[in-house]
């Protein structure tokens, strides 16, 4: 059985506002001067996601339960939108669908050999820049461009390429290889792959719900294996 159910939150839970919180794991050496080594444990950051308030009415209480029991609890894992990271180019604002284009982000350059290419986003900041792999795309909104240009719609003398890709994977198979030295490119939403906190956060839940009236969900992102 795949632990990944691919089976968004009902709409009735508030996906926003959230905090989303990137966590790298770095272990921090000191020597007897006081200096300080660091080491990178990990080659990419995961996320936690804490939605305040969450649990606002019954309506929410009976859909986050009835996704817990589904889900296991933390035993499966499930697709989230991130409000604040969700496109392959910037966000005009939190949690509203930005414009993608055919040419938001390059994926490689063709070989006139391979046939497959990852979905990534690359940030950038004072020269210099960090990719992520992009999986769980959301398929209908992908864009693919080859030189900036739909390689389904080439017409005589180019024979039209054709493409799929991977929900799962985020991996663009093409029909035919690009030629060596063509670009490919691509726009698309994705989500991310995330759990819930623990097998006694939904305990957590009730009480604060009873208490207060609210409560807070608060979901933990995974690597997909």
């Amino acid at each position: 059985m795949s632990r990944f159910l691919d089976v968004y939150l009902d709409r009735c839970v508030p996906g926003y506002p959230c905090m989303s919180s990137p966590r790298w794991s770095t272990s921090i050496t000191h020597s007897d001067s006081g200096a300080e080594q660091a080491n990178q444990r990990w080659e990419h950051p995961l996320s936690r996601y804490t939605l305040p308030q969450a649990f606002r009415n019954h309506d929410v209480y009976e859909a986050v339960r009835d996704h817990w029991l589904i889900m296991r609890g933390p035993l499966r894992s499930f697709p989230f939108r991130d409000p604040l990271d969700f496109a392959s180019c910037p966000l005009d604002r939190p949690n509203v669908i930005p414009g993608t284009t055919f040419s938001d982000q390059v994926l490689g350059t063709g070989d006139g050999i391979t046939v497959a290419f990852q979905l990534q986003k690359t940030y950038t900041r004072g020269g210099e820049s960090y990719t992520r792999k992009v999986v769980h795309p959301v398929v209908s909104t992908v864009k693919v461009s080859i030189n900036n240009t739909d390689p389904t719609l080439w017409v005589f003398p180019l024979t039209p390429i054709f493409w799929t890709v991977d929900r799962a994977t985020g991996v663009v198979t093409f029909s035919a290889p690009p030629a060596p030295g063509a670009v490919v490119r691509a726009g698309y939403l994705y989500d991310v792959e995330v759990r819930f906190e623990s097998d006694e956060s939904f305990d957590g839940l009730l009480q604060d719900y009873g208490v207060s009236g609210f409560a807070d969900l608060v979901l933990i992102e995974i690597r997909p294996c």
